[in-house]
């Protein structure tokens, strides 16, 4: 019987130890997520139009018809791409461009090839910003629809004698002045659930 006020103690302590865990995770979920520094700026990050990453919403890139791997010769897909000098954690992708409205999200896997991780339907902001959870060291933006798709395709299509004749491209680039890409700020500074609990142990 002696042993039962010492086992009461240490219950006791675990259940308030668990107390206080708990009310920490919750006030880690109710504050505002940290970004870490935009990888896109960093040294040694390459894009197929050096205006998605130069920092500046002034200028602006267009995406790219690739030359090789077209999907259909009439009805190519743009894209824009970014590749970084190392594998990354990215969690977050903020793309400034007036006119995209349908595109898909491709991360490169540790064998070189492509994987589509997001697709957006609908947009209609000219800031598009999105959560995902990959580690790339390359990021692909493949282009499905633009606002311009239709005065893209007056200028190159042609009627005549009961035929269609398609002189360049139905589709037009995407107008991108940046791609950010963002992962989980590093909180190295921050007590680990271990640490706060030794400290309730002392």
């Amino acid at each position: 019987m002696k042993f039962l006020p010492i086992i009461s103690i240490l219950l006791l302590s675990f259940l308030f130890a668990l107390i206080i865990i708990g009310c920490k995770t919750l006030s880690m979920l109710a504050t505002p997520q940290e970004w870490s520094k935009n990888y896109a700026l960093a040294d040694g990050v390459e894009a197929n139009d050096p205006a998605f990453i130069d920092g500046d919403l002034n200028t602006m890139g267009k995406s790219r018809f690739p030359e090789e791997g077209v999907e259909s010769l009439q009805f190519p897909l743009s894209e824009a791409l970014i590749t970084l000098p190392e594998r990354k954690p990215i969690h977050r992708i903020v793309i400034h461009s007036p006119n995209l409205q349908v595109f898909d999200i491709m991360a490169r896997d540790d064998s070189g090839g492509w994987k589509k991780i997001k697709e957006v339907k609908s947009n209609k902001k000219e800031v598009i910003d999105l959560r995902i959870t990959t580690i790339t060291d390359g990021i692909r933006i493949r282009v499905r629809r633009t606002s311009d798709d239709a005065a893209e395709r007056r200028k190159n299509v042609m009627r005549g004698g009961g035929m269609l004749w398609i002189r360049g491209n139905i589709r037009a680039n995407a107008d991108i002045s940046e791609i950010e890409l963002y992962g989980y700020a590093d909180k190295t500074d921050e007590p680990s659930v271990n640490e706060a609990f030794d400290e309730l142990l002392k």
